[in-house]
């Protein structure tokens, strides 16, 4: 099964309920709404699609029941963004 860590050497900030991050080695902001934040502070630890979800669905209780597909999208977007990577197993 496919894990992904987040890149650590970027700064990250909270700001009340989004999350920015900077890329520097791209110089860009990324803002995070508050579900991508929480995304975000997961992946210090390498995760796979269900175990974000399963917290995800854990945090928040009005997630929809098929986050799945949000949850590859937002990891595909972050890898996209060269901010999360696949993790070595």
């Amino acid at each position: 099964m496919t894990k992904y860590l987040r890149m650590n050497d970027y700064e990250s900030i909270q700001l009340d309920t989004e999350c920015i991050i900077l890329n520097t080695d791209e110089f860009t902001l990324t803002k995070l709404n508050e579900v991508g934040g929480y995304c975000w502070s997961l992946l210090g630890e390498a995760q796979t699609v269900s175990s974000i979800s399963e917290a995800v669905r854990e945090e928040y209780a009005s997630v929809d029941e098929s986050i799945e597909e949000d949850i590859e999208a937002f990891l595909t977007e972050m890898i996209g963004r060269g901010l999360v990577q696949y993790a070595v197993s």
